[in-house]
């Protein structure tokens, strides 16, 4: 147990509950309206600017709660502090200005030296409560309410990390409010899906490239493929040397490939522009620039029973000359096929090594040949299936490896059960295509995973995911091909070890679907009021919580998860590493 459960801050806090209500929010969308309520406590704390500064800062409040249980606390999360003075309460704007000017010198006076001030705590449940059992704290999930009139109490710094960190985790950042690592389960926060979300320039791309070094650092055998539109990533971990693939054909021209990469400024201000363009010629020179081709996979069409059911199905069906020949020797053929245990998908040359049923086939392809004019075309394609069963199939040409194109198929397998573990980085410009190949490569993973076995890790991560999962969607610039695609891996990949992290900046227009399958998710400044409210809707958040969101600066986090902290969906305020730092010194190590 902590020393020190609580920081009264040398008696300086002093509080209690006045007033607990439920609140209620609405807002109206393109899709309909939300309503989100929440429940507020407010508490009276003793005026001090030393405690009004302090919660300012994030902070956990407990209400001491009688039970039958013996001693408990009802932990709360403040999200805003007001300093109240008495003359406040009285003071209008239909005052007269010189009796609202003596109001407000009296209130100035009064805030070191009167007993009328005050601080009022708003603080919003987090679902959990403490006990101390036999020395020990005991963290539980509850609904239950506090009493008006109990005392409040400051969860110490040693409390909060028995209530949130992970022992043993991996730390993505300090708490705010505590100079404290959070220390999470960085293992669950990849099979259970993650998200990203904040407007432009908040360091989206920054804090994923992070996570991605952390997952790499903890994830043994993990593949890590980054599907990016923007062309980010090559530069936030090159000291990773990653492979690139893209629709660009850059020529191996370092120079081609610097421009087509975004560049931060304050990155350039660390680190000199040869020092990066000498890494990508490194990475050129290993091959790990490479085209991805937009080509469909390669088909062999395969010449088994199936292919010879089609075969005399359509000279059948088509009425013409030869339709009865061809119905008969179908039906004979089906007979063959149940007689033997057969089924479509029961090659040629199998048949032609079982002596009975090859000798059986040929009679009844013969027959049919003997009913025909030797002049029809169908007489060609039977000769042909009998050559087949007489002399078998050409290796080379029916049974060699296919040719492999670079295509998003193939890099799917490369990552799946090849050798392509690390850091995978996909650069797609074109937003269609980039739908185009995410699209593909997911449906080739999901059915490598589930027919090739689970396997190794396989992290997909969609940067811009407003590109790939929006609300509304169209077969023509494959946006439903893409919705689909990622709907499904965001619900079945878990079972398969393919999982997905999203990042975007336009939540409101995002799939709801999608965005209800994420178990963790980092919240930075979203300056529009209903993307907080899809927020605070799709996560069960309070909006309050949320509300705080738009004070955070660059680098400075809400996270939440369900699965990769201590305790289950407790909001925490976070500051991240920069990512830009660990890069820049690990190239220039």
């Amino acid at each position: 147990m902590p020393s020190k459960i609580f920081d009264e801050m040398d008696g300086e806090f002093s509080a209690r509950l006045r007033s607990h209500r439920v609140t209620t929010r609405t807002s109206r969308t393109r899709e309909g309206e939300i309503t989100l309520t929440s429940q507020v406590a407010v508490a009276e704390a003793r005026f001090s600017l030393n405690v009004l500064d302090r919660l300012h800062e994030p902070n956990f409040i407990a209400f001491h709660r009688p039970t039958q249980s013996g001693e408990t606390f009802i932990i709360y999360e403040v999200v805003a502090v007001r300093p109240m003075h008495y003359q406040m309460l009285g003071m209008d704007i239909s005052v007269p200005k010189v009796i609202r000017r003596e109001f407000l010198e009296t209130i100035d006076r009064g805030w070191r030296t009167s007993d009328e001030t005050w601080i009022d705590v708003i603080a919003v449940p987090t679902g959990y409560l403490m006990r101390i059992e036999n020395g020990r704290l005991k963290f539980e999930r509850s609904n239950l309410t506090p009493l008006v009139g109990s005392e409040a109490h400051i969860l110490s710094k040693e409390t909060v990390k028995e209530f949130l960190c992970v022992e043993n985790g991996v730390a993505i950042g300090n708490l705010i409010g505590f100079d404290l690592p959070l220390t999470v389960n960085i293992s669950e926060m990849v099979r259970y899906h993650t998200g990203i979300f904040g407007f432009t320039g908040c360091g989206k791309s920054n804090l994923c490239s992070f996570l991605i070094r952390r997952a790499l650092e903890k994830i043994e055998g993990i593949s890590i493929v980054i599907f990016d539109v923007a062309g980010e990533y090559l530069i936030h971990l090159l000291d990773l040397e990653p492979r690139l693939f893209s629709t660009e054909n850059f020529g191996g021209d370092v120079d081609r490939v610097m421009d087509s990469q975004a560049i931060p400024e304050t990155l350039e201000q660390m680190i000199d522009r040869n020092i990066i363009m000498k890494r990508i010629q490194r990475l050129i020179d290993m091959g790990r620039i490479q085209r991805l081709s937009l080509s469909p996979p390669l088909r062999q069409i395969p010449l088994n029973m199936g292919f010879l059911l089609d075969l005399f199905g359509e000279i059948a069906r088509g009425r013409r000359r030869g339709a009865v020949q061809a119905a008969i020797a179908l039906n004979k053929i089906n007979r063959l096929l149940i007689r033997k245990g057969y089924d479509d998908e029961t090659s040629l040359d199998e048949v032609r090594r079982d002596i009975e049923a090859r000798v059986e086939l040929e009679e009844i392809l013969k027959e049919f040949l003997s009913s025909v004019h030797s002049m029809s075309g169908m007489v060609k394609d039977v000769q042909a299936v009998m050559g087949i069963l007489e002399e078998g199939l050409d290796k080379e040409e029916y049974d060699g490896e296919e040719e492999a194109i670079r295509n998003a198929e193939w890099l799917a397998e490369k990552v799946a059960v090849g050798e392509y573990r690390g850091v995978n980085i996909v650069y797609l410009p074109d937003p269609k295509d980039a739908r185009y190949v995410v699209s593909r490569f997911i449906d080739q993973l999901l059915w490598l995973k589930k027919t090739r076995g689970v396997g190794r890790t396989v992290l997909t991560v969609l940067d811009e995911a407003q590109e790939f999962i929006p609300d509304r969607t169209k077969k023509e610039d494959f946006t439903e091909q893409s919705n689909i695609a990622v709907e499904a891996l965001l619900r079945q990949g878990r079972k398969y070890r393919a999982n997905c992290w999203i990042c975007s900046q336009r939540v409101a227009h995002l799939n709801v679907n999608a965005l209800q399958q994420l178990h963790s998710y980092f919240v930075s400044v979203l300056p529009r009021f209903y993307d907080r409210m899809v927020i605070a809707d799709a996560f069960s958040l309070s909006y309050d919580l949320l509300d705080r969101t738009t004070e955070l600066d660059i680098g400075e986090w809400l996270f939440v998860s369900y699965k990769a902290t201590k305790q289950r969906n407790v909001p925490a305020f976070i500051r991240t590493p920069n990512n830009e730092e660990i890069m820049a010194k690990s190239l220039q190590a």
